[in-house]
């Protein structure tokens, strides 16, 4: 078979079609490329702000992207940086994420994040984490409860 660049093209067929355990960086580099994974932006309370690695790491076993403002912002900067800041960049990565995932019970804010994620045609999907840390579960728009107010 005619070579190229001192390999054949059977080399080159093999390389691509062969099983690899552990994927180079540049391999999975190129599958991230070919492939991109959708982003989740995690809505949720700052009363559960507590929970935020048991949900970034459920939306991840998902086999998805997750944003969360929590992690993003370190509860919102220490609250160094004014509150609007803080609220704007966070509208903004909601209107870049592709989902809105809900957890926990609904706050004032979650609410007028959901409510901006269907004006931009987004899903939104709800989850209970009463459970947590064995459980997060699935609940429809009607059983998500708002938090009750102090």
């Amino acid at each position: 078979m005619n070579m190229l660049s001192g390999r054949t093209a059977d080399d080159i067929l093999a390389r691509i079609f062969e099983s690899s355990p552990n994927p180079s960086p540049l391999d999975q580099a190129e599958e991230t490329l070919r492939h991109p994974k959708r982003v989740v932006y995690t809505a949720m309370s700052n009363r559960n702000f507590y929970w935020r690695a048991h949900v970034v790491k459920f939306v991840l076993d998902s086999g998805l992207v997750p944003v969360s403002p929590f992690m993003l912002f370190d509860y919102y900067m220490l609250h160094t940086v004014p509150k609007t800041v803080v609220r704007e960049a966070m509208n903004n990565l909601l209107a870049k994420c592709d989902e809105c995932w809900v957890f926990g019970r609904i706050s004032l804010g979650v609410k007028v994040q959901i409510g901006i994620a269907k004006r931009l045609n987004k899903p939104v999907r709800y989850f209970d984490i009463s459970e947590l840390p064995e459980a997060v579960i699935p609940i429809s728009e009607e059983t998500a409860q708002e938090e009750l107010r102090d």
